[in-house]
Formats: C-alpha cells, sequence, structure tokens
C-alpha cells in the first residue's frame, strides 16, 4: 500500500474581524456543539482577556450560506471564547469588530483536514501534578496572590486554592507520587493539613502499609483541631484571646488549632457557663460542664423529667390566649378551604406550630423539689455542645431505706475517685493521654466485637434488645450509646390526628398488649432486663419486634427511591382500602369543595350527588363522603360501590416499583411446620375467636383457582 504525503501550504499571517469568523465545516469539533458550551470556556476567555490570544486562529476561506467567510480549523474553543467576550459587557475592548490574529491557509482540503485533526488529538493535557506545582510557583515567585491568580483563570477562588495547596505539599510526598509510590488522590489526602511536619510524619508512619486517601486524611484531621470545624468556630475567639499557636493554610478555616490541650480546656470552661446560664435560667440545683457524656458517664445519674403545671399570672394569661388563637386558626382554614380565597395556609400552619410549642412549653416544666435534686450538665456532641436537663447525681438518690445508692466507677476504666484525705503518698499513677485513651476504647470494641462475633445467639439477642429498647425507650434513655445499632420512632406529625381512621393504631395497641413486657419493668437494671429478654422465647420475640417496627416506620414517599419499605409495604398491605378508609376531618375536610364534586363525580360515578351537593355547603360535602366511606349506601349500583371500596388518594396508595425491583416473594415459612399442617385436614379456632357469618371473603376465588381442578371440582 502507497502512502501520499500531505504537503502543507505557507501559512499567512493576517487580522480579522471577530465578525467575520464562523466555525469551519471541516473542523474536527464541528459535530460536537457541546465543547464549546463546555464548563472552562470562561476560564479560557478570561485568560484571553489577561494575556491576549497566546496562539493565532487558523483559517481558511469558506463559504457559509453562499456568503463569504473565514472559517476556523484550530481554534473553535478560542473562538468560542471570544465570542463570550464580545457578549460580555464588563469586558473592555472586545467588539464583532476586533481584529483577532490568525494564520490563513489556502484552498487545500487535504492541508486543512490534516491541521484540524492535529490541533484535537497531538496536544496532551497537562499532568495535574504540574498543574499544581504550576500554581504553587506562580504565587511564590511570580508575584501573584490567590484572588489574581482566579481573575486571569476566570475560576472560583475555592479552586485555585485548592490547587496551591496540592501544589505546597512536602515536596518527598510529591516525588513518591510523581514515582508512583502513591496515587494522586493519596498525595491531596496530605494537603488537609498544612504543616510540612505533620504530613511527613503520617507519611512515614504509613511507610509499608496500603495507604488510601481517606486513612491519611482521617489520621491528619486528629492531628489538632480545624478552625472551620465545629468544634473549632465554637472556640476560636477564646482560642485567639488566649493567643494559641494556629498553623495557617491558604483556607483560613483549614487553617490548624494546634495546642489541643488549650481547645480542650477552653472547650469545658465554655460548656461549664453555658450549663451554669441554664442552670440559673430554670432554677436547678447544679451545673456542670465536661467534654462528653456518653452513656457510660451518665449510667449512674438519675434522671427526671418535667410535667405538667398549672400557669399563674402572665403565664396563664398567655396560655388562655394561645388556646383562643388555635382555636381561630381552625376556624380560618376551614373557612378559607370552603371559601378558596387564596388564605396563605403555610403560614398559618407556622404559626399553629410555634404556638403549640410555646403552649407546651408554659404548661409543663420542673417542680420544687425535682429543682432541689436536679442539675444540668453541658457538653459536647459530634456537631456542637448539647445540654442534658433534669440529672440526679448520685449521691442525692437516696432509696427509702435511707442508704446511697452504691455507685460505680466513673473514670474511663476504673476505681472511683476517692476524696482529698486518701490520697497517699508514692509513685504519681499512670495517666494517658486523651488520644491514647480513644485507641484504646478502639481496641477494646474490636476485641467485643470478635467475642460477639463468635456467639451469633448472643450477638442476635443484643440487637433486638438494642432495637427495642431504642424504639420504646420507656426509661428515658437509650440501653448504650456504644453501639453502631440505633432505632428511634418514626416521627408522625399529622394536623387531624384525632380526626383520621384509627383502625390501624387500634390494631396496633392490641397486638402490644398481647405482648410480654415484664422484662421492660423499670425497677431492673439495664442488664437485668436484657437477661429477662434472652429468656423470652423465639415466638415471642419475633411478636415483639413486629410491635416495635409497626411505630418505626416514619413517613416517606415510596417508589424507586425508597424501594425496600415499598417492597414490604406490599407484602404486609396488599389492600390499601382494606385497612384504611380516608375521614372526613382528616382528609376530605382539607380538599377544596371543588375538588371535592369533582371526586364525587368522576373518581365515585356518582354525578347526579355532586349536582345535587353543588349548592350545598362544604360541611354537608364532607360529611356525605364521609358516611359514604365508613359504610358505603345499599343504593349504590356495583359500579359505584366498586368505585367507593377500592379508590384511594394519591398519597396514600403503595406504588408499583419498577421491573428490576420486583422480587417474587417465596414461602418463608418453617418446610417441616407446613408438612405437619397438610396432614391435619382440620383447623382449629381460638377459643375467643368468633366466625362473623356476614365477613366477605374477598380471597377465596384466588384460593380456589391455586388448589389442583379435582379438590375444585
Amino acid at each position: 500500500m502507497t502512502t501520499t504525503k500531505t504537503t502543507l501550504p505557507e501559512l499567512t499571517e493576517t487580522a480579522i474581524a471577530l465578525k467575520d469568523l464562523t466555525l469551519h465545516p471541516l473542523n474536527a469539533r464541528a459535530g460536537s456543539p457541546d465543547a464549546y458550551a463546555a464548563d472552562d470556556i470562561p476560564v479560557l476567555a478570561a485568560s484571553i482577556a489577561t494575556l491576549g490570544l497566546l496562539n493565532p486562529l487558523i483559517v481558511q476561506k469558506v463559504e457559509i450560506d453562499g456568503a463569504p467567510a473565514w472559517g476556523v480549523l484550530a481554534g473553535g474553543r478560542r473562538l468560542a471564547a471570544l465570542r463570550r467576550l464580545c457578549e460580555d459587557k464588563d469586558a473592555k475592548g472586545w467588539t464583532a469588530r476586533t481584529k483577532i490574529a490568525c494564520r490563513a491557509i489556502g484552498d487545500n482540503v487535504a492541508a486543512a483536514t490534516a491541521i484540524t485533526v492535529a490541533e484535537n488529538v497531538t496536544q496532551a493535557p497537562m499532568d495535574p501534578l504540574d498543574e499544581f506545582e504550576a500554581f504553587a510557583r506562580m504565587m511564590e515567585t511570580g508575584g501573584h496572590d490567590v484572588d489574581s491568580i482566579a481573575a486571569l483563570f476566570g475560576v472560583e477562588r475555592r479552586r485555585v486554592t485548592e490547587r496551591l495547596r496540592y501544589g505546597r505539599v512536602h515536596p518527598d510526598i510529591r516525588r513518591a507520587a510523581r514515582a508512583k509510590e502513591i496515587s494522586l488522590d493519596v498525595m491531596k489526602a496530605f494537603a488537609s493539613h498544612p504543616d510540612h511536619g505533620t504530613q511527613w510524619a503520617v507519611f512515614e508512619a504509613t511507610e509499608g502499609s496500603y495507604r488510601q486517601a481517606w486513612t491519611i486524611r482521617d489520621r491528619l484531621e486528629k492531628a489538632g483541631v480545624k478552625l472551620g470545624s465545629d468544634l473549632g468556630r465554637y472556640v476560636e475567639e477564646a482560642y485567639r484571646a488566649a493567643d494559641g499557636p494556629i498553623t495557617a493554610d491558604l483556607i483560613e478555616e483549614d487553617s490548624v488549632l494546634t495546642d489541643e490541650a488549650l481547645v480542650e480546656r477552653l472547650l469545658v470552661e465554655k460548656l461549664a457557663a453555658l450549663a451554669e446560664a441554664e442552670r440559673a435560667r430554670l432554677g436547678f440545683a447544679w451545673a456542670e460542664g465536661r467534654r462528653t457524656a456518653d452513656y457510660e458517664a451518665l449510667q449512674a445519674y438519675g434522671r427526671t423529667y418535667p410535667s405538667p403545671i398549672e400557669p399563674e399570672g402572665a403565664a396563664a394569661e398567655r396560655v388562655t390566649a394561645i388556646a383562643d388563637r388555635l382555636v381561630a386558626i381552625d376556624e380560618l382554614r376551614d373557612e378559607a378551604e370552603a371559601n378558596d380565597d387564596g388564605t396563605d395556609f403555610d403560614a398559618l400552619e407556622d404559626e399553629y406550630e410555634a404556638l403549640q410549642q410555646e403552649h407546651e412549653e408554659l404548661t409543663t416544666g420542673y417542680g420544687p423539689e425535682q429543682l432541689a435534686k436536679a442539675g444540668v450538665i453541658a457538653h459536647w456532641r459530634y456537631d456542637g455542645p448539647q445540654v442534658i436537663y433534669g440529672l440526679i447525681r448520685p449521691e442525692d438518690m437516696v432509696p427509702a431505706g435511707g442508704e446511697a445508692t452504691p455507685v460505680g466507677a466513673t473514670k474511663a476504666d476504673g476505681a472511683a475517685p476517692g476524696t482529698e484525705g486518701d490520697v497517699k503518698e508514692g509513685p504519681a499513677p499512670l495517666e494517658v493521654a486523651a488520644s491514647l485513651a480513644a485507641d484504646l476504647r478502639t481496641e477494646r470494641a474490636i476485641v467485643i466485637g470478635a467475642g460477639l462475633a463468635a456467639d451469633p445467639t448472643l450477638a442476635q439477642d443484643l440487637a433486638l434488645f438494642k432495637i427495642v429498647s431504642d424504639l420504646w425507650n420507656a426509661h428515658g434513655t437509650r440501653v448504650s450509646w456504644s453501639m453502631g445499632i440505633t432505632a428511634s420512632r418514626g416521627e408522625r406529625p399529622h394536623g387531624k390526628p384525632d380526626g383520621m381512621d384509627q383502625g390501624p393504631t387500634e390494631a396496633i395497641a392490641a397486638l402490644r398488649d398481647g405482648v410480654d413486657l415484664t422484662w421492660m419493668d423499670g425497677a431492673r437494671s439495664v442488664t437485668e432486663r436484657f437477661e429477662a429478654f434472652r429468656l423470652l422465647d423465639a415466638a415471642m420475640k419475633a411478636r415483639i419486634v413486629g410491635v416495635a417496627m409497626a411505630e418505626a416506620i416514619a413517613p416517606a414517599e415510596l417508589g424507586d427511591h425508597e424501594v425496600l419499605l415499598t417492597h414490604v409495604a406490599h407484602q404486609v398491605v396488599p389492600d390499601m382500602r382494606a385497612a384504611w378508609r380516608p375521614t372526613g376531618e382528616a382528609f376530605f375536610g382539607r380538599i377544596r369543595k371543588a375538588q371535592l364534586l369533582h371526586l364525587l363525580a368522576d373518581d365515585l360515578k356518582q354525578p347526579e350527588e355532586a349536582a345535587r351537593l353543588a349548592t350545598a355547603k362544604k360541611v354537608d360535602v364532607v360529611d356525605y363522603l364521609d358516611r359514604l366511606f365508613a359504610a358505603p349506601f345499599a343504593t349504590l349500583t356495583p359500579e359505584q360501590r366498586e368505585a367507593v371500596e377500592t379508590w384511594c388518594p394519591p398519597g396514600m396508595a403503595i406504588p408499583e416499583l419498577r421491573e428490576r425491583h420486583r422480587v417474587e416473594v417465596t414461602n418463608t415459612a418453617d418446610p417441616a411446620a407446613e408438612i405437619e399442617e397438610d396432614e391435619d385436614e382440620t383447623f382449629e379456632v381460638e377459643p375467643e375467636e368468633t366466625l362473623d357469618p356476614d365477613e366477605e371473603f374477598d380471597d377465596c376465588e384466588d384460593v380456589a383457582e391455586e388448589l389442583p381442578e379435582t379438590k375444585a371440582a
């Protein structure tokens, strides 16, 4: 096969008005217009505005729609950037008549094609590490600062600072990245701490291990407190006032407060001040600030809770005013729904909720006897300070016998503290730093976990006990804060809770009444409750978990973004209307009258009733629908009855899942138990059960269809 060498003609330097330039039909990117709408076009435009056009455009004369023009063979993105400058009113000196430096070629089509392909194929992108170091050199030796670099390239300040930080990582760590000894992501992780010494210490400490970006960041985050973290912001003012050392970073919020001991002392002081302010405000007996207050630390304390109180004076008057306003808001909402007058329902709802909260605060509180013993502890949680109210110190918990309740160890691992008079002379006891103590707790957790993994029965009981205890929370606090397993009741706010269908709620209550809850006796310690729970048989544990899970389900938008709950819902609620009905107070009364009439006429197939009720008050329409759904009228046609018995509001029906999420549910029952039942063809009825002769069995036809033909006959 012979090859023909393309001979490139001479390129002629010229200047062409921007308005006369267009994209050449032969341009390699002509079929990809998205390339000229990319996010980096503004960056290129900013560079051209500051530094000028570094590379001229390569052009050729063309005809576009019969009109002569100059087609850009190489430099389509630069042309897009130039046009952007022309459209930017803040970019001075750029107009459609601005002359653009170009290099023109003749009519050689082969040469034109070769040039445009070479322009887009042969240029190698800049190595990311080269880019990071180049940004750093611009700042260190080029006289630029962060803002000028950002303006030069038309990018956000944060993007520049990130690249500068990567370029200023410890040089030996950057060399390791160039030698492919570590990945680029791992090198970037070292930039999360601004100090080279700290970076190198972590690099050496991880030598020989498999380095991952997240493990490097985790180690560096423990080396001081970042100024932009929740903790850093909380103590910043006091830390600066105490002249605490700060390792500066290009991004101020990533600077590090390096004196951890000073941070801890200032934190506890601020927490103590917060606790004292709350004590004075509410009248408690004592206050305390501490770094942490986990379950282990609080286990020795008692707890008292606010109870209903009778407000007096101005508080009593305010409670009365709130009650009157809540009634007025209810009336306003009803009138607005009936008249459809454009009332701002959201504003009314917000006011209603705020007043309810204020009412609760005014009508509940701590009594004098509670305040005389109880106090508050302010501690630091992961996201900010938290105050725990109503705690009773161990020495104040005196039982009926008159002796103080014995209290176990109160320190991290050991002995209960003695008084000053108990201190004996001798060697100082072993003390460990807070970071080492935290690491020891991590190791201990791993050892305990290994023991649980070897005892699956105990582990299962512990998981079930923890979940159920958290959900019911009968004793005011979680049974343990030291497990990754947590559970909480689903928050179920409802504007008309008393008016909704009470059937499902009553069913849950009946099932809860039928389970053994003696293990939850509040007189028992948490360990005694756990061992009592373990003694229950498997069937009772399953029933308890079922009732607890019934209270755990939170309101959610079901469907493909909540696949698991939707899948389970189809199994436990195959027919929503068989388990629930809309009511007048909770549903129909909150829909506009015009929509109710449309529902009655179209969805429920009763246009005559809709016409009759068109002139009635909304309350009459609501009453009709409430009675209709409570017990479908005998006068309904079969079509109307079916419509009433199957209609479900859009927000209540359980949606179908996409095909890829649908799974055929297999029978999970014990096969041995099924065989036993098959051998015994009689059915046992519990003494308290009765069969209603009028009860409808909608599923009979389905069952019959599943039976063999001989039995069905």
